[in-house]
């Protein structure tokens, strides 16, 4: 009796385990990205797809909430504002260390800012709002005691602005505004000292052959709401290698690649307008074309209509910010208008374009791109002496080629895609000031800068309707030619992955993720069933 009393229970037992091992969670989410490596250094990165990664790596004094990207508490377990909104001092978790389990310090966070100011870096403008951050990046003042950023205790640091700044919380959930481990700050190869210490919910495992494995990090302060233990991410560049991946199970999110066609499972196709806009734009480094009559009217004799064909583009755009609540009195330049066109070349000194030097418009190789430089030369064309030239890059090293140290001499006309980092018009706004390491157009007008200024003293409605003239001197000039609002495009099953919500940002913290209940995909039999063929 006891002993078929044992035999059953352990048939159950075995049963029972055979159910658990089934229904098990995986121990690892694969994300695929496109094929371009990414930079590891979060204050010389500039790609979407570093961002998404850097959620998993570095952790700020906020992180942004995955559904509303309202800023969430991380690093800072407290803060406090003054009464004239100028001075924030944030209290670092007692708790919150680096992976190699040394304690994460307001120094840290100081001598990170500090680094990036040096480096001058691509979001060092973003520091502007910090008491002598912009003297001091910009060689003016070379005293780092100058700059409002001090730990005044181990876990205490202090900042001080030079004007309220609504946005701020906002701002420092941007991976910029991460710390960086003291044994990093001098560091110029990332890639090479990897596995190096990281302070986010995930540290290095390794990274090669265009694979990078992270594993939960056992000393994040909030270790208990991590839910994957492992993160595996691909560099692909293939579409359909992508899109078999997924439909085969063996990737879990497609971040940007795929042949979306293929995908079987429909419902995983995620596509939302994000808070970003593509646009093509003037040098305005040379003459004439820093003269804005000359690019309003270069901008008037193409045939906007076609450019902005909406059966091409979800969202056409006739300005650079996607309109916002209480946001949306830019006004861009919407029609051609030929008549007005001549009349500013002549009184530019320019009749009907005698005179104006060799246009060149280089463009990332691709069919989009190359219709709309295409489009752009043609409607041209009705000015005899113009001589428009087509330079076409390869994408791989387009973007390196028009922006940075590698900036090729002679562009008159180029493209680009901006995605903002926080919602709020001067994410879009502060990269046209003179002094920003992103103004590749090289634009430079008081006008612009003083209704910025002007913006900052004041709240609401009466600040928003400042920031929307600053945007439309920018379209009215022809500094900035907006076509489309962009969209972000995924394929992730959410009712399988939980904690991936679509926001404007396009930003998934990798912390909230953990895997759900798996739909049955239309190539996959349940269990219990025989397959059946997909249609």
């Amino acid at each position: 009796m006891k002993t078929k009393l044992f035999a059953a229970i352990l048939v159950f037992v075995l049963a029972l385990s055979a159910v658990s091992a089934e229904t098990a969670p995986p121990e690892e989410f694969v994300t695929v990205f496109g094929d371009t490596m990414p930079e590891f250094d979060p204050h010389r990165s500039i790609y979407s797809t570093e961002a998404q990664i850097f959620t998993a790596l570095y952790e700020g004094l906020f992180s942004y909430d995955p559904t509303t990207l309202e800023p969430l508490a991380a690093a800072s377990s407290a803060w406090k504002k003054s009464k004239d909104g100028m001075t924030y001092t944030f209290e670092i978790r007692s708790n919150a260390k680096w992976s190699d389990g040394s304690p994460l310090l307001a120094s840290d966070f100081r001598n990170a800012w500090m680094r990036l100011l040096d480096l001058n870096a691509q979001y060092a403008a973003f520091f502007d709002v910090i008491v002598g951050a912009k003297e001091y990046r910009l060689k003016k003042n070379s005293d780092p005691a100058s700059v409002g950023i001090s730990a005044s205790a181990d876990k205490t640091l202090v900042v001080t602005l030079n004007r309220p700044t609504a946005y701020f919380t906002r701002l420092l959930c941007h991976h910029a505004f991460a710390p960086i481990h003291p044994s990093m700050l001098n560091v110029e190869s990332w890639e090479a000292r990897i596995p190096y210490p990281v302070n986010g919910p995930y540290k290095f495992s390794s990274f090669k052959e265009g694979k990078l494995v992270l594993e939960r990090n056992s000393f994040y302060w909030d270790k208990n709401a991590v839910s994957i233990p492992r993160q595996v991410m691909l560099f692909v560049g293939d579409d359909d290698a992508a899109s078999t991946m997924f439909n085969n199970e063996e990737a879990n999110w497609l971040a940007g690649p795929g042949n979306y066609d293929t995908i079987l499972l429909e419902a995983a196709i995620q596509v939302n307008p994000i808070f970003g806009t593509h646009y093509w734009y003037f040098d305005c480094s040379q003459t004439p074309w820093d003269n804005p009559s000359v690019r309003k009217a270069l901008a008037l004799l193409l045939p906007w209509k076609d450019i902005r064909d909406p059966a091409k583009y979800t969202a056409p755009a006739t300005t650079l910010i996607l309109p916002l609540p209480g946001y949306s009195k830019a006004k861009g330049i919407e029609s051609q208008d030929n008549a007005e066109a001549l009349k500013l070349l002549e009184s530019a000194g320019y009749p009907a374009g005698a005179g104006l030097p060799e246009m060149k418009i280089y463009f990332a190789e691709g069919k989009d791109s190359r219709r709309i430089a295409s489009l752009f030369q043609t409607a041209w064309k009705v000015l005899p002496s113009l001589k428009v030239t087509l330079v076409p890059l390869s994408p791989g090293k387009y973007y390196d080629s028009i922006a940075g140290e590698g900036k090729l001499a002679g562009i008159t006309l180029a493209h680009t895609t901006w995605i903002g980092d926080f919602a709020d018009p001067e994410a879009f706004l502060q990269m046209w000031t003179p002094d920003s390491p992103l103004n590749d157009a090289h634009f430079s007008d008081p006008a612009f800068e003083d209704l910025l200024a002007k913006s900052y003293a004041k709240d609401a409605e009466e600040r928003m309707n400042l920031l929307a003239e600053a945007e439309t001197l920018l379209l009215q000039t022809a500094v900035v030619l907006p076509i489309y609002h962009s969209f972000a495009a995924s394929v992730i099953d959410v009712d399988y992955i939980e904690g991936w919500y679509q926001n404007a940002l396009d930003i998934h913290p990798y912390k909230y993720l953990k895997f759900g209940t798996p739909s049955v995909q239309p190539n996959v039999a349940s269990a219990g069933t025989a397959a059946s063929p997909a249609l």
